[in-house]
């Protein structure tokens, strides 16, 4: 007589010596989960749909972000020592308009045609870069040739085993530089039905930049955008910190004049 099944748990699957039988109770597992999560969800959306205003207020989910205590590093908006450094900053003659950004923008040496293809692209993107080719020009005279012609920054596509995997920002004179690791990386022409490039000068989003050294590669990017964006072009620029990720997005918004909110204000949609 065949009974009722056992119920799956982690626990009963772990002790479970055969790989194969093992898997395939973990993917029954993890579907009776989903499914379950599934009917829940379903479950709270009509309740809340009965409710109406009364419906009780959507759960914020717990994330390393809204759950970080602040601490020494975190930068205060009011915080004059932090006011008083960016006054004089190496950064600051770019701020008070002193300075045009110019970048320069290389590769390794010998880079392959995706590096390549990403150089090209932050040069298309970031107006006032130029691309050059690096040839076999070592690195301390691409940064002084660039340092005696004006240029305020220069960019270098490092790459490894065929694959971008790192870039290399040097603030012009006297730095700093940074190093910042590249990943998942998408090429224009991987993505599907991509927009246009446009040569406006594009708004810019720096997000959730809150430490010292935060606020201090916030300015660093900063640094390589025109301070007076074109409008009309709607292109914006975003770059979003999360979790010591800086995870860089180019859009083109649109607005949408048929669809008017309660206000009578366009809404605006991103491309």
């Amino acid at each position: 007589m065949a009974g009722k099944p056992e119920k799956l748990d982690m626990n009963g699957i772990s002790q479970i010596k055969n790989k194969i039988k093992r898997s395939e109770l973990f993917a029954q597992l993890k579907k009776q989960k989903k499914e379950k999560q599934k009917k829940e969800r379903k479950k709270r959306q009509l309740e809340r749909k009965e409710l109406g205003d009364k419906a009780p207020p959507i759960k914020v989910p717990r994330t390393i972000e809204n759950t970080r205590e602040a601490d020494e590093t975190m930068v205060a908006k009011d915080d004059t020592e932090v006011l008083e450094d960016v006054a004089t900053d190496e950064f600051a003659s770019y701020f008070n308009n002193e300075k045009t950004p110019l970048i320069c923008i290389t590769t390794n040496e010998k880079p392959n045609p995706r590096g390549w293809a990403f150089a090209r692209e932050l040069a298309k993107i970031i107006p006032g870069a130029k691309y050059y080719k690096r040839q076999h020009f070592e690195l301390r005279k691409i940064i002084s040739y660039c340092a005696q012609r004006g240029y305020t920054d220069v960019l270098v596509v490092n790459e490894d085993k065929d694959e971008v995997n790192g870039l290399i920002h040097c603030h012009l004179p006297i730095g700093p530089t940074a190093y910042y690791k590249v990943s998942s990386l998408r090429l224009m022409k991987e993505m599907h039905k991509p927009g246009k490039f446009s040569t406006h000068k594009p708004e810019l989003i720096l997000n959730n930049f809150n430490t010292r050294l935060g606020h201090t590669v916030g300015r660093m990017f900063a640094c390589l955008f025109p301070q007076e964006p074109n409008f009309r072009g709607r292109r914006v620029i975003t770059f979003h910190n999360q979790r010591d990720f800086i995870f860089f997005r180019q859009h083109r918004y649109v607005f949408d004049l048929e669809d008017e909110d309660n206000d009578g204000k366009p809404d605006a949609h991103l491309d």
